[in-house]
């Protein structure tokens, strides 16, 4: 996400190419920021255009609107009731409550979860701090503008369940019979909050549930969005964490004691230390208690949930699915589970059971960038603890080393053995130390949750620069140490975050939580310009180049370059009849449900499901990558091979290119790899009027690409190809380079397959045209005076 700051009196306007603009959502956070006075700051969220952030500077508090005697959750209501256009709150849209947390100096901090039709929208919430006198401090949270949604679904809860236990245990390999899936709640689905990829990017009502199960000994436990009115499975992703009254059980290297039963446990608080093969048991111990104490010593938490959770923990641990000694640790949501020697690690330990603390706090979804944040709270929570419970390896040369415990048959990353990540150099283990960086990953495959472990080194290089202090990227930051530092962390996870918020909102909640501190703990407003400095030098508010956003539109003519169009069609009107929609050439071995729908509402079998989504006008292609049309289904596909094609050839020009936008969203199963892009769609050409037809992959020079290999597991008649696969991250455009084909007579088409698996959004296809590039006529004019 890239933000646009304002301050009344700064930034007035903006200039581009000597012209002033005013992007969308712009005057409105310039408004907001002008009304609320001097010393105020207001960021808006690129992708929605509406204010994110309102801070404050030291000293400066606002007034919330409600009577002073106003409970603080009443007036966190009232004053985002003040600003709701701004804060995207119109129209339909609500909120409720969460949880109120006190904060230092006698504040409160409020979460807010916005609805829309009376529906939670996953991961639309807002955190309002305000001061002892009930002032605000700070909004900071990502919202959905988009209220109109169907409040009813056209799918069942039991068809949503279905398809998603379908669509995990295909994607985990296990079977159907393994898993349960949760009750499913309607909520809205709003993909730019979570900053997730797809077609649609914009509100939809969905069902939003829980899909748990699998070995106990290799458990799953996945958030799985299934689209209210298609069934299709829109989001998907494992929420397991790769966490005073402690108990251990012992697992011996096998694949069992998970969950950690009463019967099994070794030792238990106040128990003696026992025996065993690296001490794990008594690490465990130890260091889960080191994590407690250190959590409750400084900010009065009684356990990872404040409430005195038990810290479970069981040792030794066997993956089935992986060779044994298991080398890696996670957290499941209820206790911590580490496989042989990991538990000797004092970071991994307290890294793990911060999972536990997030869980309880800012709910980041382990997905995305919300993902690489939660994974780095743990990294710069972990390295705290490991620096100051007196146990383990201390030296100067392990400081910032995540891991440097862990037995030497580990070896991960780096010139330093059995490490996982370096939190001052991440660029050591091929991590990015700033948004710009080469190693900042897109994670087109989504193996890692949208880069979850790699991405995280952005925030542990800034908790670096903020503890110890560096020079990076032009920057000098004098480091604050390790107690201020915690305690900023701290705020910004308990109070600040919400379960979407991206690095923008991390940037903005560094810089406030430590305002909203200065006075305590002895943080100063010196100490604050540091953190700005990290914040700045980390370019946490810059959008990461390898971000999965859609892809800018390929050159048209360069400057000067007259346009010659061979062929345009906006496809605003059928009745000029370009079209047809025909069987692939050759047949394919089975052809199920109708895939090509133009306009794209005829023969639409989905009820309450509007396919229009259009970059011109109203109408567009859609080609639905479908399941069974009959009972719309796409739990139960058919194999199907479609076409939309020109009826009549077209003449290339010299110089020529062919033009489309597009959005897709095909069915696929994110982090299972390259090989796992089930359905898809090519542009193919024929210079012979359909007889024979020639992939145009080859031709593409612009925009997006082709971007899988399809699966050849379920009898897609594509399976092999490359193709349009996954998801486009809303509409981009492609550009194909034509002068291979100049002077012949032409036909293109747009070509969808699908297997007898699972269905998705589709393919949305809008504004084709074939052109030419004339040069301008540079003959100098005739100066000569006469």
């Amino acid at each position: 996400m890239q933000w646009i700051r304002f301050r009344r009196g700064i930034a007035a306007a903006i200039c581009v190419a000597a012209a002033f603009v005013v992007l969308p959502g712009l005057a409105s956070a310039q408004g907001l920021a002008a009304e609320l006075g001097p010393g105020v700051d207001v960021t808006r969220q690129d992708e929605t255009g509406k204010v994110g952030f309102i801070g404050t500077d030291p000293g400066v508090a606002l007034d919330s609107g409600a009577p002073a005697s106003a409970s603080p959750a009443r007036a966190a209501r009232a004053f985002v009731g003040r600003h709701a256009r701004s804060l995207g709150l119109a129209g339909g849209a609500g909120l409720r409550v969460l949880d109120s947390v006190g904060t230092p100096a006698d504040g409160t901090a409020v979460r807010l979860q916005q609805t829309a039709a009376g529906l939670p929208v996953l991961g639309g919430e807002l955190v309002v701090n305000l001061d002892s006198g009930g002032d605000v401090l700070s909004v900071l949270g990502e919202t959905s503008p988009s209220a109109d949604v169907a409040a009813s679904p056209g799918v069942s809860a039991a068809d949503a369940q279905a398809a998603a236990l379908g669509v995990v245990a295909r994607a985990q390999g296990v079977e159907r019979a393994a898993l349960t899936a949760s009750e499913p709640r309607l909520s809205v689905y709003d993909p730019r909050l979570l900053g997730a990829p797809g077609p649609f990017q914009r509100a939809r009502t969905s069902w939003v549930l829980e899909v748990a199960g699998g070995d106990e000994a290799a458990p799953i436990d996945e958030l799985v969005v299934v689209d209210a009115a298609t069934g299709s499975v829109a989001l998907h992703f494992d929420q397991i964490a790769e966490a005073l009254d402690r108990r251990i059980c012992d697992a011996d290297n096998t694949a069992t004691e998970v969950p950690c039963e009463d019967a099994e446990v070794v030792r238990d608080e106040g128990g003696p230390p026992v025996a065993d093969n690296f001490d794990d048991v008594n690490k465990a111990y130890d260091y889960s208690g080191d994590t407690y104490d250190f959590y409750f010593d400084r900010f009065g938490r009684d356990s990872l949930d404040g409430l005195g959770m038990t810290l479970t923990s069981t040792v030794d641990f066997c993956d089935p699915t992986q060779p044994c000694p298991y080398q890696n640790a996670f957290w499941n949501g209820e206790q911590m589970v580490y496989g042989d020697g990991f538990a000797a690690a004092d970071d991994v330990v307290g890294h793990e059971l911060t999972h536990g603390f997030t869980d309880f706090s800012s709910h980041l979804f382990y997905y995305q960038q919300s993902g690489a944040i939660n994974e780095s709270m743990s990294d710069v929570f972990g390295e705290l603890i490991d620096l100051t419970n007196g146990g383990g390896t201390d030296t100067a040369g392990v400081r910032w080393l995540v891991g440097e415990d862990i037995p030497s048959n580990f070896n991960s990353c780096g010139a330093n053995p059995h490490i996982v990540r370096n939190m001052a150099d991440p660029t050591d283990c091929g991590d990015p130390d700033r948004m710009t960086s080469p190693n900042y990953t897109a994670d087109p495959n989504e193996t890692d949750g949208g880069g979850v472990h790699s991405n995280s080194g952005v925030n542990n290089k800034a908790a670096y620069l903020i503890t110890d202090g560096d020079t990076f990227d032009g920057h000098t930051v004098a480091g604050i140490g390790i107690d201020k530092a915690a305690r900023i962390y701290y705020q910004v996870n308990n109070a600040m975050l919400t379960s979407a918020s991206d690095y923008a909102d991390l940037a903005n909640a560094l810089r406030q939580s430590c305002v909203n501190l200065i006075g305590t703990d002895g943080i100063t407003a010196a100490d604050c310009d540091q953190v700005d400095e990290a914040v700045e030098a980390t370019e946490m508010d810059v959008n990461p180049v390898n971000s999965p956003t859609a892809k800018a539109p390929p050159p048209s003519c360069p400057v000067g370059g007259n346009l010659e169009l061979a062929f345009a069609d906006d496809l605003e009107d059928p009745a000029l009849d370009r079209w047809e929609i025909t069987v692939a050439n050759p047949p394919a071995p089975a052809v199920g449900p109708s895939l090509w729908h133009y306009p794209q509402n005829a023969g639409n079998p989905y009820q309450g499901f509007d396919p229009t989504y259009a970059t011109s006008g109203t109408i567009n292609f859609w080609g639905d990558d479908a399941g069974d049309a009959a009972s719309g289904n796409p739990a139960d596909p058919d194999i199907s091979d479609q076409s939309i094609e020109m009826k009549t050839p077209v003449g290339v020009p010299a110089g020529a290119h062919l033009r489309f936008n597009h959005a897709f969203g095909f069915d696929d199963d994110p982090g299972a790899g390259a090989t796992a892009a089930y359905d898809g769609g090519v542009v193919e050409y024929s210079i012979d009027d359909g007889v024979t037809w020639t992939d145009a992959g080859p031709l593409v020079d612009a925009g997006l690409d082709y971007n899988a290999t399809l699966s050849t597991d379920f009898g897609n008649p594509l399976g092999g190809r490359e193709a349009f696969a996954r998801e486009s991250n809303g509409y981009g455009s492609t550009g194909l380079d034509l002068s291979g084909l100049e002077g012949e007579s032409v036909r293109f088409r747009f070509r969808l397959a699908t297997d007898d698996s699972f269905g998705d959004f589709g393919w949305f296809i809008d504004d084709v045209r074939i052109y030419a590039c004339s040069a301008s006529d540079t003959t100098p004019p005739d100066t000569t005076i006469n």
